[in-house]
């Protein structure tokens, strides 16, 4: 469902934003109900997680970088990774600025297949941990185990995994799971991010029937 904005004011008697924003109101309304706040939450939490996992992919490229130019001893490979890791890095925090200081547009379709909450995310994270380690034991050969540079590349490639996986499922599901408390925060610390709040509850309306703004 999406909801429109519109010079038409809220045909039921309009309540203040902080009553949609109270933590009480929310505690006592059904986790899946929905609302125009809630909404608002879902779809900023989304776009936030996905440029703060850009963000730590970009970082992931650059720390990569360093790495093998350690392990291979040639600074060539700085400029290959860490380049394009750190502008994919600013451009992402750039566009994760500005999702956070704005009202996401509600109507676009949000597509998110990861999961939606940090315990969901480290059961799935450690599910794929569990299964790329228990199959390099069962497929390396005994003298593996006694090869101390062999042992150190795979260590190196295993942090490189969990560091993607950090960033690239545990950071937005996390980021999404908090959603709500999120936008709480903002409408209280941020009073250019509450007026724009206040402003689409004056003009916000129910095109399916006479739904409150809140809860969140």
């Amino acid at each position: 469902m999406s909801y429109q904005t519109g010079p038409t004011p809220l045909s039921h008697p309009a309540r203040p934003l902080d009553y949609w924003l109270s933590a009480e109101l929310s505690a006592i309304t059904p986790a899946n109900a929905r609302s125009r706040l809630r909404e608002i939450a879902s779809a900023r939490g989304s776009y936030m997680g996905a440029w703060a996992a850009g963000i730590g992919i970009g970082a992931s490229l650059v720390l990569l970088g360093v790495v093998l130019a350690v392990r291979l001893g040639t600074f060539a490979l700085i400029p290959a990774f860490s380049l394009p890791g750190a502008a994919i890095a600013v451009l992402c925090c750039i566009f994760y600025v500005r999702v956070r200081d704005r009202l996401p547009q509600t109507g676009r379709a949000l597509v998110n297949r990861g999961p939606g909450s940090l315990r969901g995310a480290l059961s799935f994270v450690g599910f794929i941990l569990f299964v790329f380690i228990g199959l390099f034991a069962l497929m390396a050969k005994p003298s593996t185990w006694q090869d101390s540079a062999l042992l150190l590349t795979l260590a190196t490639v295993l942090a490189f995994i969990v560091c993607l996986l950090v960033v690239g499922i545990i950071v937005p599901a996390t980021i999404a799971g908090r959603s709500r408390e999120s936008l709480r925060n903002k409408a209280a610390t941020d009073p250019h991010f509450r007026a724009l709040l206040e402003q689409d509850l004056a003009t916000w309306r129910d095109p399916y029937g006479n739904a409150g703004y809140g809860p969140l």
